[in-house]
């Protein structure tokens, strides 16, 4: 008999088999997504096979209810892609197959079959330098030879780094060849669309979170028969299914944010070698500040490092204050009176200002003033934030909410007081020292549409706003000539949290964030606000400083054993039962450090641990954290599925996290 092998998005490690409905070939089926029923379920799979099996009496197959797709969307690519993934990312192969072809996407009505391969340069073309230059004739030099290559552009912030890639990337389309450009942030895609489309004409596509399900699925059809040559977008564009793919680059590479953290826990930037190697296509890592991971490939020659080390037309890197918050006059003022003053010289030249925090909210901490118990929150071991108009505590993990005063818990009193500082605060005593600005706030708060993020690009731009406040969406990428004067609240809102990276990450958000300034004729400048102006992040941030922030902290990395000179792996067990939890932590410890000693891996297991946050919408979760070589961890990972848990406890595995908190 002939049943359809089916990979199905769920944690397990094996396909299913289904029948054909009648009157449809088989064969047809092979390479697009079915709904299907599993359990009591209805579920959407992946058919990878037609296979011929011994009929079986005893064997009752369900037959698939439907399929989906017209056109077939699993090819030779993707069945390998996927087979990577779930080896290096533990997980099953639909859960692969649910990363690369996302089971949202859905066919329009009617699909467009002009498949005319028209491609139209219209840009306009800008000079580059002799850094640039340089930059560009040896990426296309690797593109020439159709060879696997890997570079990191280090270029001080506006060096030009997208100059080169524009370049390289109308190199490869002169080759017949596809482009894939990553960005970080949602809230850079309407400046990126518009640098790519003046210089383009309209054969871009725009992949991310924001756009519909039936417009994934017109892009992901488009880029399949060509009709499209560029795609630009945010982590999961990487999938994109083009057929020549010449160049892949991965803008701001240091980011977190091209780690998923949700299972299948796949890392962007390794996605981009894998399929860079398959094509024979360049892949481009470019930052400012790169991760130490990859600058340490580029030092050790696993990958060929251009460095642009001056701004366009030789314009100065802008001059950074350091001012410790220790000389605040009064504890209220977020403001240090220096601050305060450059601000106001700003806007009286008519220039404008990007403020940055990276913190939303009004408050972050809200205490009982009679027993001084602070409020958190019912389901999360973590406080509830403040927000004002209207007066709201917000849990911004789980997404609790009440009404603002609080009962206290304890001694049932309503004298609230709200401490700490948030982007709302800010706005609030911006407003009140200068009236007459016209501000404009980005944090997840406001920037609920795509629309938000055109509005703000196009604002300042445009000049209509004088004062750009934010968190970490507005601290890179950004390219507004106007803006002289940067100011950072706090600097150390990362400086302290226990993971490997935070020291690392302050230096990157500093030094991004200070790059905004001065990008125009006129020199810029940035007010730093720190309790640690000492700190050798801060020290190097101050300079612009890469190299020897990176010797300092390279040296940390390799005391502490920590990635570059490891891999590292995060297992998480969650329970809504905190005996359980801990138990079974306790027991898979055990049970993992038995079987690296009997298969002699020489693996570091640490923990287990509660996480940093340890209850998560009333879930407990404990930490155990594995170091040591990729291929030993992935091998130890393995045993996973014998470990026997308690009722309610869930196990999973992140292999290279963003972060072990």
């Amino acid at each position: 008999m002939i049943v359809l092998d089916v990979a199905v998005p769920v944690p397990l490690n094996k396909t299913f088999h289904y029948l054909y409905p009648e009157g449809i070939n088989p064969e047809n089926i092979v390479g697009k997504r079915v709904k299907i029923p599993f359990g009591k379920r209805i579920l959407i799979g992946y058919v990878v096979a037609c296979l011929y099996i011994e009929e079986d009496p005893s064997l009752k197959l369900k037959q698939l209810m439907e399929v989906i797709d017209d056109e077939v969307l699993i090819d030779n690519e993707t069945v390998e892609l996927a087979d990577y993934i779930s080896k290096n990312y533990i997980c099953s192969l639909g859960e692969a197959y649910s990363s690369i072809i996302p089971i949202s996407m859905q066919a329009p009505k009617r699909i467009s079959r002009n498949t005319k391969n028209v491609f139209e340069l219209s840009y306009e073309r800008h000079i580059l330098n002799a850094q640039q230059r340089n930059a560009v004739s040896a990426i296309n030099a690797s593109l020439d030879k159709n060879s696997y290559s890997v570079f990191l552009v280090h270029g001080v912030t506006a060096s030009g780094k997208t100059e080169v890639y524009i370049n390289v990337i109308e190199h490869a389309l002169n080759q017949d060849k596809n482009a894939i450009m990553l960005i970080p942030e949602i809230s850079l895609t309407p400046q990126f669309v518009d640098i790519m489309t003046r210089r383009f004409g309209s054969k871009i596509g725009v992949w991310h979170s924001g756009i519909t399900n039936v417009e994934k699925y017109k892009l992901f059809h488009k880029a399949k028969i060509g009709e499209i040559k560029i795609v630009l977008g945010a982590r999961s564009a990487i999938f994109v299914p083009f057929k020549k793919l010449g160049v892949i680059v991965i803008d701001e590479e240091h980011e977190h944010k091209y780690k998923q953290e949700q299972k299948p826990s796949y890392d962007a930037r390794e996605i981009a070698k894998w399929r860079g190697k398959y094509h024979n296509a360049v892949v481009i890592f470019g930052s400012a500040t790169p991760s130490l991971e990859t600058y340490t490939d580029a030092q050790e020659k696993k990958i060929g490092l251009i460095e642009l080390n001056e701004r366009i037309d030789k314009k100065d890197l802008p001059e950074v204050k350091i001012i410790s918050l220790k000389k605040r006059l009064f504890k209220t003022s977020l403001l240090l009176s220096e601050t305060v003053d450059s601000i106001s010289k700003t806007l009286a030249r008519k220039e404008q200002i990007i403020v940055f925090l990276n913190r939303r909210g009004y408050s972050p901490v809200i205490m009982c003033k009679k027993c001084g118990t602070v409020f958190q929150c019912p389901k999360c071991s973590i406080s509830m934030v403040f927000h004002k108009n209207p007066d709201l505590v917000k849990c911004h993990y789980c997404g609790e909410t009440k009404h603002f005063p609080l009962t206290c818990f304890v001694c049932k009193g309503r004298e609230a007081a709200v401490f700490g500082t948030g982007t709302q605060k800010v706005e609030d005593e911006l407003k009140r020292l200068f009236k007459n600005a016209k501000i404009f706030r980005l944090d997840s708060d406001t920037a609920s549409t795509k629309k938000v993020y055109a509005d703000v690009y196009n604002g300042i731009k445009n000049e209509k706003y004088d004062i750009l406040l934010g968190t970490q969406m507005i601290a890179k990428g950004f390219d507004f000539p106007r803006v002289t004067l940067v100011c950072v609240i706090d600097a150390d809102t990362y400086l302290y949290l226990p993971g490997f990276k935070s020291v690392e990450r302050t230096f990157q958000l500093i030094t991004q964030v200070a790059g905004r300034s001065g990008r125009g004729n006129v020199k810029g400048s940035v007010i730093v606000q720190t309790n640690n102006p000492m700190h050798y992040a801060m020290k190097y941030a101050k300079n612009h400083d890469f190299v020897n922030f990176y010797n300092i902290e390279i040296e940390q990395r390799k005391k502490m054993l920590y990635p570059p000179y490891c891999d590292v792996a995060k297992i998480v067990l969650r329970n809504k039962n905190e005996q359980r939890v801990d138990e079974d932590s306790e027991n898979l410890f055990t049970f993992l450090n038995d079987l690296n000693d009997s298969c002699e891996l020489e693996l570091k297991l640490l923990g287990p641990v509660p996480a940093y946050i340890a209850k998560l919408n009333n879930t407990y979760r404990r930490h155990i954290i594995i170091k040591g070589e990729r291929k030993k961890i992935l091998h130890l990972a393995k045993f996973l599925e014998n470990f026997k848990q308690s009722l309610g406890t869930f196990v999973g595995i992140e292999i290279m996290p963003s972060d072990l908190l």
